[in-house]
């Protein structure tokens, strides 16, 4: 049954068109390598044309477990999942209470947020749940993949930073209005460039300014600022020679 209800739900999301464009995770017909793709055009591009991209990687805090119940089943029946579907969605989230991991046992406790974790009908509840973030954002680009995301911006001059920190501003107001959480301490800055005197930047997140990096790891991929491969390159040989001397 679990099977059943996110396969027909899948169809009916695509067949209208409701998932957001930037999002690529647990979608039909998008994957991994299609928003690695799409998102290192954009960077290639912007190093061919001289220009400079201020990358902003962001980092959900528990994203799956703070998803509101009451905002969720909200959400999904202003898509049209209703009637008993809508139904059984909300008795297959609701009242669960852990008691126990590894068969340690505790008191019961009941659990008003987040969606099943190693289901398969979580994920999809999840895209549902954040497929507004998009629509917090004016002037940049985002991409997501489930849990993770970016957003980033072609930086020309201090407006272009200003109007990039604008949309971050507007990634806290979704936060706030969905009661999510980004980690400011875990969200790092990159500026992709090879401009020898680059617009320096600086983002910051409930008055937390980001980390800067010279390269980032995003979906398994290493993006160093110059957008060299030798970083993502060298992690890949030395965790094979390392799996090679293990056999």
């Amino acid at each position: 049954m679990e099977h059943i209800i996110p396969s027909q739900i899948n169809n009916y999301l695509e067949r209208y068109g409701i998932l957001c464009d930037p999002q690529h995770g647990f979608c039909q017909k998008q994957s991994c390598e299609t928003q690695l793709v799409s998102t290192l055009a954009d960077f290639v591009n912007t190093v061919k044309e001289k220009g400079q991209c201020d990358v902003i990687l962001l980092d959900f805090s528990k994203a799956f477990d703070k998803v509101s119940h009451c905002l969720l089943f909200q959400t999904i029946h202003q898509f049209g999942i209703d009637g008993h579907v809508h139904s059984w969605i909300s008795s297959f989230s609701s009242n669960r209470t852990p008691e126990g991991v590894d068969d340690i046992s505790s008191q019961k406790s009941n659990v008003t947020s987040g969606v099943p974790q190693g289901s398969v009908l979580g994920p999809l509840l999840f895209l549902l749940y954040i497929n507004d973030l998009p629509a917090y954002t004016k002037h940049s680009t985002i991409r997501l993949f489930a849990d993770d995301c970016m957003l980033y911006r072609n930086i020309d001059s201090d407006e272009d930073r200003l109007k990039l920190q604008e949309d971050l501003d507007g990634l806290l107001k979704w936060e706030e209005d969905w009661k999510m959480q980004f980690h400011p301490e875990k969200c790092i800055q990159l500026s992709i460039t090879l401009k020898r005197k680059p617009v320096d930047t600086s983002y910051y997140m409930r008055k937390h300014q980001l980390e800067k990096c010279s390269s980032a790891k995003y979906l398994g991929v290493t993006i160093s600022s110059n957008l060299s491969w030798s970083n993502h390159i060298e992690t890949i040989t030395s965790r094979a020679f390392g799996k090679l001397a293990f056999l």
